[in-house]
């Protein structure tokens, strides 16, 4: 079944390579108003069919409208890999990853033509750049999808936001769309400290054999709570406004947090 779900992903993966080479031309030669947001879309559809690929099924909960959100930054809580194509398959969005990415062979001209935005945290300067290309982004309709904690964890506590990536929003006046993503249940056992690593990546884990174990997985059922977006017109355009956003915004996720332990503690009931 491994190799099965292995082929179908990367034949998948291959469509999406190749439409993403189309659709760059056409934006190249048409100029298209929203071109970002096209390049957005089109990978979520992509990225929806392999997640049903993979065996991932996601349980959405607040405001379902939300889902047709455009030129907003989406930011989550950050556990691994798949909470990237878990929201990527909901929301039309470009992704921001580390720099070396780009380098990647294969992989980095991928996210390339996918309108990926890469950031040097080496190199402060570069920083700016980044910010301005996210602006150019959200100008053009297309979401994009940080994960302010800077890294992921092991899901047992929600690290400080990093500030830097909230610039982009005061800059371009775009709301900040706050998301709780959580892993409920793996081959029907609820997600604990003995079965987490199954689906969580972090530290200095191998992404080869972890993919591989991903493969073998029947089912892994997720949660996603949409909070209320926040409003970016209120805040000035500096340092002081860029933690205000980013604690609402740690707020909102954490107090998601908080009702998905009291559900997973909720005594369930058989009718």
């Amino acid at each position: 079944m491994r190799i099965v779900k292995l082929v179908t992903f990367f034949a998948v993966w291959g469509l999406l390579f190749v439409a993403a080479i189309v659709v760059r031309l056409w934006i190249v030669l048409w100029r298209p108003r929203n071109g970002w947001r096209i390049v957005a879309e089109m990978t979520r559809r992509f990225v929806a069919m392999l997640m049903t690929i993979v065996g991932i099924r996601i349980t959405v909960q607040g405001d379902l409208e939300l889902l047709d959100v455009e030129g907003a930054v989406i930011a989550a809580n950050h556990m691994g890999y798949l909470d990237g194509f878990v929201l990527g398959s909901l929301f039309p969005v470009i992704f921001i990853t580390k720099g070396e990415v780009r380098r990647w062979p294969v992989i980095g001209l991928w996210t390339k033509l996918c309108g990926t935005i890469y950031i040097d945290r080496q190199r402060k300067g570069k920083i700016t750049m980044a910010v301005e290309e996210i602006v150019d982004r959200l100008d053009q309709k297309a979401n994009i999808l940080i994960f302010p904690e800077g890294t992921s964890t092991n899901g047992e506590h929600l690290l400080p936001f990093q500030t830097a990536p909230f610039a982009a929003p005061l800059r371009a006046h775009a709301p900040v769309l706050p998301l709780t993503i959580t892993y409920r249940r793996i081959d029907g056992e609820s997600v604990s400290e003995k079965n987490r690593d199954k689906v969580y990546w972090y530290g200095d884990m191998d992404f080869m054999p972890h993919f591989w174990g991903v493969l073998g997985l029947k089912r892994v059922e997720v949660a996603v709570r949409i909070h209320t977006p926040i409003a970016t017109a209120q805040f000035k355009n500096n340092s002081l406004s860029r933690r205000q956003l980013s604690l609402a915004c740690h707020n909102a996720i954490a107090g998601g947090l908080a009702q998905e332990r009291q559900h997973a503690r909720a005594p369930r009931t058989s009718n």
